[in-house]
């Protein structure tokens, strides 16, 4: 499908931290009417928001933009889904403990995928086992089951940032799922 090169008037592009986005003009609007806001020659603003002080460039989208935006990020969460269930995959075939939801004994390792990131963890399936069971995830001995999920990304080939508690993962840096 082809569009024209006009702008549309009711969507914006910004560049954020996880890639491109849009936001609809009315939010721009609303956002410039209580943060100071500079308005470009070429239709673009640039707000600083007070709260955070944090600056971001709004530029108006053309119908391809939008298209073409739309598309990345549906790739990227698509992308992100498929990791989830690659390192679960993973996961299961190195025989790590996994969660088993509301069962008695069900605690394991959990992979959460949200939006642009995966994040693995160990949950506890009963609050009574997160006050009573041993911490399998760290222990002082053999490094608990964090240590074997280390291991079992790395034997996999995912790509993975280590924050001393859980793994994060994202698509952008293991595309070959």
């Amino acid at each position: 499908m082809t569009h024209s090169a006009a702008p549309a008037t009711d969507w914006f592009k910004y560049t954020g931290a996880t890639g491109q986005g849009l936001t609809e003009a009315r939010i721009v609007d609303a956002q410039a009417a209580h943060n100071p806001t500079e308005r470009h020659a070429d239709g673009s603003r640039t707000i600083t928001f007070e709260r955070t002080g944090r600056t971001v460039t709004y530029h108006p989208a053309t119908p391809d933009d939008v298209t073409a935006i739309r598309d990345a990020n549906r790739a990227k969460i698509d992308g992100n889904d498929r990791l989830g269930k690659a390192v679960s995959a993973a996961l299961q075939d190195a025989g790590v403990q996994m969660a088993r939801w509301m069962r008695p004994g069900g605690s394991g390792v959990h992979v959460h995928t949200g939006g642009s990131w995966v994040k693995v963890f160990w949950w506890y399936a009963t609050e009574k086992e997160q006050r009573t069971a041993p911490a399998p995830w760290i222990e002082e001995n053999n490094g608990g089951v964090r240590v074997e999920v280390a291991a079992a990304l790395l034997h996999a080939g995912f790509r993975f940032t280590d924050d001393g508690a859980d793994f994060e993962l994202t698509y952008d840096n293991n595309r070959h799922v």
